[in-house]
């Protein structure tokens, strides 16, 4: 068996080969030997495709990463038909069979800007030849896991990694399978969480696959292994912020904008001088939704009194500029000067303006969404953000469907932040029946002092936690 895989005529580097493979552990080695055997006509497909270059975005994995091609083939054109991805993935791979794929592969072809990975399903669900016991024990398939990261960090230095947590297993929460991937998680967790690798990002999105009693659905993952079109439509959508991160795309939403207004340069002077002087430790961020807290002598839609009883003793600012959009508010954290403040916690709306140009792509404001708090982020990288999504609006036939595109979106754009959660109370504003009616917003979109006072209601408890 050795010999056959020394002498096989994939084009590698038998040097390199050596020096990968007899570095592995002990099962890894076997179970490397046995990819000469399995999928040479998948593996050769792949050989080619890495031979024309150009691929930002590589997947690698066993089937479940396979089947994008089959189960999520929809998924994958609507998400990266126009981007330049690859997958990498082969049914019944183990950590080790991803490693022999990484030394006889050509993968110095490429170049990736991010690389997601998952990987290890099978070293715990397949089994031995003629035994009962899985391939690798949860402790096994991690140290496989690190191998892979390892070596991918060597390959591409620069790349970003998104190293998917295993996916659930099994119907229940108490299932073998479920039970060794949650072991598995846990230890992945203890190395990687928080960032602690360079370039190496840990992310679960298992809690978008179960139900509340930690059940998985049939409709998710019929086999309950591999997901269906709708489960690859929710993975898609949980690493779609990353991805449009590690490729650097900045859409119209998130380019920095200033408003050449004079009422809108007034504003923002005004609001400068007022954090220069220091003391806030509340920032309240958006458009005229917040805007419209002040007391503001053309608007009869008034919160100053709401203002001050919820938020007095937080030591507040309005940053809320009316008509502004993604852009604008990045375009002012950029320029004001936050030199003297070290606030605790941040509330921020924004988007409704966005959809006011028809050409508007959801994705892009939820986008704009993330950039605008990422740099709330590496302002204070300590303080509390409530993203709250766009309340509810039908000042236009069309405008809740407009927020719900975007709302749908916020919270798979936020996730993966620390310190920031997203906060949905757009229903304080609906009546018994569900609707939004003129007594608490007159224009259908800006609140009154009947709604601020529901707004202000609702935020008493998350910032109550926060100043406590």
């Amino acid at each position: 068996m050795k010999k056959r895989f020394a002498c096989h005529p994939l084009p590698i580097a038998w040097a390199a080969l050596c020096l990968v493979f007899f570095s592995l552990p002990a099962f890894a080695q076997n179970l490397a030997i046995t990819q000469i055997e399995r999928d040479v006509p998948r593996f050769r497909q792949q050989v080619e495709r890495l031979n024309q270059g150009e691929v930002d975005i590589l997947w690698i994995g066993d089937s479940i990463t396979n089947r994008w091609e089959t189960n999520g083939k929809e998924v994958w054109e609507k998400y990266y038909g126009n981007r330049k991805a690859m997958n990498f993935g082969i049914a019944a791979d183990h950590t080790a069979h991803v490693l022999w794929r990484l030394a006889n592969a050509p993968m110095n072809k490429i170049s990736p800007k991010i690389t997601i990975l998952l990987i290890g399903t099978n070293n715990l669900g397949l089994k031995k030849p003629n035994s009962d016991e899985p391939f690798s024990s949860p402790a096994e398939t991690v140290e496989g896991i690190q191998s892979i990261v390892d070596r991918l960090k060597e390959l591409y230095p620069d790349t970003k990694i998104l190293l998917m947590e295993l996916f659930p297993r099994g119907a229940q929460p108490n299932d073998s399978l479920r039970l060794g991937v949650d072991e598995v998680n846990r230890s992945l967790e203890a190395i990687y969480a928080h960032n602690a690798v360079e370039n190496v990002q840990l992310y679960s999105i298992n809690d978008l696959f179960l139900a509340k009693d930690g059940t998985l659905p049939e409709e998710i993952m019929p086999d309950r292994l591999h997901p269906s079109e709708k489960g690859f439509e929710i993975w898609a959508k949980a690493v779609e912020p990353m991805i449009a991160d590690a490729l650097g795309e900045t859409p119209e939403e998130c380019q920095p904008a200033e408003v050449e207004v004079d009422w809108w340069t007034e504003r923002f002077a005004e609001k400068n001088d007022v954090l220069k002087q220091g003391n806030i430790d509340l920032l309240m961020i958006g458009d005229s939704i917040t805007h419209f807290w002040d007391k503001t002598p053309y608007w009869e839609h008034d919160g100053s009194a709401v203002w001050q009883k919820y938020f007095a003793d937080y030591n507040p600012v309005n940053l809320g500029h009316g008509g502004d959009r993604t852009q604008n508010i990045l375009w002012r954290l950029d320029h004001h000067d936050f030199s003297n403040v070290s606030p605790k916690a941040a509330v921020l709306l924004i988007g409704v303006n966005n959809t006011w140009n028809r050409d508007y792509d959801p994705k892009n404001v939820a986008l704009g969404q993330r950039r605008i708090v990422q740099k709330m982020r590496e302002l204070f990288p300590e303080m509390r953000i409530f993203v709250l999504p766009i309340f509810p609006s039908s000042c236009r036939d069309d405008q809740q469907a407009c927020n719900d595109e975007i709302n749908a979106l916020t919270p798979f754009y936020m996730r993966d932040l620390e310190n920031v959660e997203v906060l949905d109370i757009g229903r304080v504003f609906l009546n018994q029946d569900g609707v939004l009616t003129k007594d608490v917003m007159p224009d259908l979109l800006h609140p009154n002092a009947v709604g601020y006072e529901s707004w202000g209601a609702a935020l008493y408890l998350p910032l109550k936690e926060v100043f406590q």
